[in-house]
């Protein structure tokens, strides 16, 4: 079955997927070349991972409640970690890369 095949190129770090063509070739000429486009990016670039604070520690001060008698309570007066997430700092030199080598293997990206 020598068609042009449309397939699913994953790029799990990204969230995002393309679609790659060539003409007559087949799924498994394409899971190869992926496969080894994808062991060169990672070669040349590896994880470049560092923490990013997304949203600094805050304060949450306290809070006076009272009911219809007068009586008050304090709630709150807490310190709130900070957000952090983990940024890949070579993930979009490695998404280039692997475009870069399916392209100079034949494969060109299919437009929507």
């Amino acid at each position: 079955m020598r068609v042009g095949v449309l397939l699913l190129a994953g790029l799990a770090l990204a969230g995002c997927a393309e679609r790659w063509q060539k003409p007559g070739a087949t799924e498994a000429e394409f899971r190869t070349m992926e496969a080894q486009c994808t062991a060169h990016a990672n070669d040349r670039w590896p994880p470049m991972l560092r923490q990013e604070m997304m949203m600094p520690p805050r304060y949450v001060p306290p809070v006076r409640r009272c009911d219809a008698r007068g009586n008050c309570t304090w709630y709150g007066g807490w310190w709130e970690p900070p957000v952090m997430t983990v940024v890949d700092d070579h993930d979009r030199p490695r998404r280039q890369e692997r475009r870069a080598c399916y392209m100079g293997n034949g494969w060109m990206p299919v437009e929507d």
